[in-house]
């Protein structure tokens, strides 16, 4: 009997630490996609190409203020911010397909295959699969999050029906 949960256990942890790979992969690049953006955002800019990152916020920073300032000072009645360049869609990293990659199903996969990508996940990372208190229990309530937000994300995209009673009043 014990030999039996001894290998439930080695199956779920392996399950719950291909996931946490998965999620650490996902993260990984969309930190890479973040970096390429803010460095083209900078050289566009004109800022120093700093290393350091609180630098380089604190110049865009004091860059956004001086304009606003200048504007405020030019029209004090009736200050509204000038819309800015459109950001381009490269630097923006879509929700959509960040939850279609941490579900692992296709992009453009139909609602029933993002449902039953996310409940097989919801299964394998179930925190009540590990002991209480264990660093395996807090990793899988962490991945079940992401999954949740993820399912979440597609699920407004995704199903017709989602958000129909949302707006009913009794």
């Amino acid at each position: 009997m014990s030999d039996l949960l001894g290998r439930s256990f080695r199956l779920a942890k392996t399950y719950l630490d291909e996931a946490k790979g998965r999620l650490n992969d996902i993260t990984e690049d969309a930190q890479e996609e973040l970096t390429k953006a803010l460095n083209r955002d900078d050289i566009q800019a004109g800022l120093s190409s700093s290393d350091d990152p609180m630098e380089r916020a604190q110049a865009k920073i004091a860059a956004a203020r001086g304009t606003a300032a200048g504007q405020r000072e030019l029209s004090p009645g009736r200050y509204a911010p000038s819309p800015g360049p459109a950001p381009s869609p490269a630097s923006q990293t879509d929700p959509m397909q960040t939850a279609y990659k941490i579900l692992g199903v296709p992009p453009g996969a139909d609602f029933l295959t993002v449902q039953a990508a996310a409940n097989k996940l919801r299964d394998r990372c179930a925190p009540s699969r590990f002991a209480d208190g264990t660093q395996e229990q807090a990793e899988a309530r962490m991945i079940l999050q992401k999954v949740e937000e993820a399912y979440q994300v597609l699920q407004n995209a995704l199903d017709p029906g989602a958000g129909r009673f949302d707006k009913l009043e009794i």
